[in-house]
């Protein structure tokens, strides 16, 4: 058990660190995936995100095996130690533009959400309500002072839910159609990616548990909560608008809706509290490229990130564009292709070491599924990566 020796040990149980990537996985995306289903088709679009909930978990799992085989702990060290300064390069990649491109959507959301009943306009929205709630939240050295918060931003989401499913049939029109797929399927699976994605804080939520050994119940935990919410809400969004759905479904609803305002409120209080869970990856990065680990140096970085973010955002309002590109260029990177591969290079080709690299004394049977979903991630994310960001690079120019 040396591998599992060497991984610091934290104060939180397993449900804390599920809350902490419930609070990763659920931000900005819940808001797109009525449009995903909407673009991908009804049937295919809630067939891939089952699908993606499962192979969520199952990355979680890979990439946890990676970084006790290699007694690393960081995302970006563990994809060296795999693939070299190839693994090192697109990770550092991918975790950039999708931790970036998530800020930066919850801070066009707020904007969108808020400034629907603020008597200030959108710009003003973004800036006072992310200097003055957001901003402090990015100074820890860990998530671990923010579990409480990340509690508090998850029990916002089914009051959203149930507000969404309760207004939103009486909005409905016409019956909404139900293909099984639509006119642009890949690009809204990498919407859907981008909903799931918490690969990125898998590290960070894993080191602050007091008892490593339960990560797989906190992924399944996380995955399956965040699973239930998204088909709930997806499916009764997208049978109230149908195609006229949009990609912030709130912007569906009338400005002068109490209850949607609720909602808006709401959910821009839940993405203010998520936007660190997004935000600590990319900083950590960035200082551990610099060597900045304390001082004034290591804030900096985090106010210049944060200030990259902001100003992004108050030039940029095509929030379907974002979700699109960022979920096949980047998260496509970090939820599917890097886990497999870390996977087969790191465990798969030593799984006849002495050592036990696994989470539990029966994980070495599981072995083969492990090895089979390893290869379906690098395959899958592969193709989505390629076909789906020449597909969303080509919608982007053709608006």
């Amino acid at each position: 058990m040396t591998e599992l020796l060497q991984a610091p040990t934290g104060g939180s149980s397993a449900l804390g660190a599920g809350f902490n990537l419930v609070n990763t996985i659920i931000g900005s995306g819940i808001l797109a995936l009525p449009y995903a289903l909407r673009e991908a088709g009804f049937y295919f679009g809630a067939f891939s995100l089952v699908l993606v909930a499962v192979l969520v978990y199952f990355s979680l799992l890979a990439l946890i095996h990676g970084g006790r085989a290699s007694a690393l702990y960081k995302y970006e060290q563990v994809a060296r130690a795999a693939l070299g300064p190839l693994g090192h390069r697109a990770s550092a990649f991918a975790l950039t533009v999708n931790s970036l491109g998530s800020c930066t959507s919850y801070l066009i959301i707020i904007g969108d959400t808020l400034s629907a009943f603020a008597p200030w306009p959108k710009q003003t929205v973004i800036v006072a309500t992310a200097v003055v709630c957001t901003l402090p939240l990015l100074f820890f050295r860990t998530l671990e002072p923010l579990v409480r918060a990340s509690v508090v931003s998850t029990l916002c989401l089914p009051v959203i839910v149930g507000i969404v499913a309760v207004r939103g049939p009486s909005y409905t029109r016409a019956p909404a159609p139900t293909p099984v797929f639509g006119p642009s399927v890949l690009p809204a699976f990498g919407v859907i990616a981008f909903a799931f994605a918490c690969t990125q804080t898998c590290f960070q939520s894993y080191l602050i548990m007091r008892n490593k050994a339960e990560w797989s119940r906190a992924a399944g935990f996380a995955t399956a909560l965040a699973l239930a919410i998204y088909l709930l809400f997806s499916i009764s969004s997208y049978m109230a608008f149908g195609l006229q759905t949009e990609p912030n479904l709130l912007n569906n609803f009338d400005n002068d809706d109490v209850l949607a305002n609720i909602a808006r409120a709401l959910l821009a209080f839940s993405l203010l509290l998520t936007y660190p869970m997004q935000f600590y990856p990319v900083r950590d990065l960035l200082n551990d490229a610099l060597g900045l680990h304390h001082g004034a140096g290591f804030n900096l970085v985090a106010v210049g990130l944060f200030a990259l973010t902001l100003a992004t955002a108050l030039v940029v309002d095509d929030l379907g564009v974002v979700f699109k590109l960022v979920g096949t260029a980047a998260s496509s990177l970090i939820v599917f292709v890097l886990p497999g591969a870390i996977y087969l290079k790191l465990v798969s080709l030593r799984k006849h070491e002495a050592a036990p690299l696994l989470l539990t004394a029966s994980s070495n049977a599981k072995e083969p599924l492990m090895f089979s979903v390893s290869v379906l991630l690098l395959v899958l994310g592969a193709f989505v990566f390629v076909i789906g960001t020449w597909g969303s690079i080509a919608d982007m120019f053709s608006r």
